[in-house]
């Protein structure tokens, strides 16, 4: 008997990025405070730490994100997708669906452009409205 394991993809190409945004997913900048400051931040992303990205990500841990227990897309972005890609990996074995990093990191989306993509979305211009309105 043969058995068949699915591959979970956990990388996402700086180009497929702009189609994760625009479709909802939440952008989480784990690169560290110095690397934000040297290379400028990332637009609208949550800016969270390295090391509990984690347990923040992953829905059964005890205090997940919020935007994570809907079942939202995540793309993780490092400065060079390395640590992203990491992260991405830890929580597919863990059975976490749903969270990529970008391929290249925060290095590849200024390539392509893609830094005031988040300004921009929909998903988020719907967010600031509901904070403000309170």
């Amino acid at each position: 008997m043969r058995t068949t394991t699915a591959t979970v993809a956990t990388t996402l190409s700086a180009s497929d990025y702009r189609v994760a945004v625009r479709a909802g997913a939440l952008v989480v900048d784990i690169r560290s405070r110095a690397q934000r400051e040297r290379q400028g931040v990332l637009a609208g992303a949550i800016a969270v730490e390295a090391r509990p990205v984690v347990d923040l990500l992953d829905p059964s841990s005890p205090a997940p994100l919020a935007a994570v227990a809907k079942g939202r897309p995540v793309v993780l972005v490092s400065d060079d997708g390395l640590d992203a890609e990491l992260f991405a990996l830890e929580l597919a074995s863990r059975g976490v669906r749903g969270v990529r990093a970008v391929d290249g990191g925060f290095d590849a989306l200024r390539a392509v452009h893609a830094l005031a993509l988040l300004a921009d979305a929909e998903h988020l211009q719907r967010e600031r409205s509901a904070i403000s309105a309170h």
